[in-house]
């Protein structure tokens, strides 16, 4: 082979090489720029994210912001206790549920019967309360209550023997009542004692007493249970005498004499 040819080889060579080089270089070229187009592209899905979420976050706080001061809804929960009658005479402290033996209702067996606790706030002798109850949702209680001196506290239970479901708000609450300033114990004739016996009077008043009649409360826990009183006659008692009286019908506490009249 000639020097010519070679020469010529060469060049060509070199040709082939340079062309190489700038495919080469080329390629890179489209590469980087489709990698930063790439690079570009999620940055941009990433901005409109960004915005949208700029967008809709005051929405979302202020939705949060109406719900938070959106009044909620109120529930009826009726009168609230204590609650006074009566020109405040009468205080009804609680209606409750009580089971067991009802003394307002002839003794008979209760199960979560509508029950009442009642102060007389007077500084009289409350001689009788007919109370009625109504609830939110219609239901109706009727309460009797005999013979609570002043500031004395009674349970009362209802007359007929009605249920309460404990949850339901009392609507209204109404009362009759007759007081007295001349019932009482008669302290300055009568004397009053108990002991595990029963209740005893003693007739301190120096004459012979005829047709006492005596009234009394079975107590539990320092408050008359049951508001009807029961009653109870003794047909004489001399001067000086002492006797029992028969307090038989308290039969779930000891008995407290309220009233002797004669």
């Amino acid at each position: 082979m000639s020097d010519r040819q070679s020469g010529h080889g060469r060049k060509k060579n070199r040709l082939w090489i340079l062309l190489i080089v700038v495919i080469v270089v080329l390629l890179g070229i489209v590469i980087a720029i489709n990698q930063g187009g790439h690079e570009q592209e999620p940055s941009t899905e990433q901005t409109e994210k960004n915005e949208a979420t700029d967008d809709t976050q005051p929405a979302d706080t202020n939705d949060e912001e109406e719900e938070e001061t959106e009044p909620s809804e109120e529930t009826d929960t009726g009168l609230e206790f204590p609650y006074l009658l009566d020109d405040d005479k009468i205080q009804i402290d609680s209606l409750f549920q009580y089971s067991g033996i009802n003394l307002d209702a002839q003794n008979e067996e209760c199960e979560d019967v509508a029950s009442l606790q009642l102060k007389n706030n007077s500084d009289q002798y409350l001689e009788k309360a007919e109370i009625s109850v109504e609830l939110t949702d219609g239901t109706a209680f009727s309460f009797e209550v005999e013979d609570i001196p002043a500031g004395k506290s009674v349970m009362a239970f209802d007359t007929a023997n009605t249920a309460y479901d404990g949850k339901t708000g009392v609507a209204l609450i109404d009362a009759t009542t007759t007081y007295s300033s001349d019932a009482g114990l008669k302290e300055t004739d009568i004397k009053i004692t108990s002991d595990d016996n029963g209740v005893q009077l003693e007739n301190i008043s120096g004459n012979a007493l005829a047709n006492l009649k005596i009234k009394y409360h079975c107590v539990m826990d320092d408050m008359y249970f049951g508001g009807i009183s029961s009653e109870t006659e003794v047909a004489g008692l001399a001067a000086g005498e002492t006797t029992t009286v028969d307090t038989s019908e308290s039969i779930l506490g000891d008995a407290e004499v309220v009233s002797i009249t004669y």
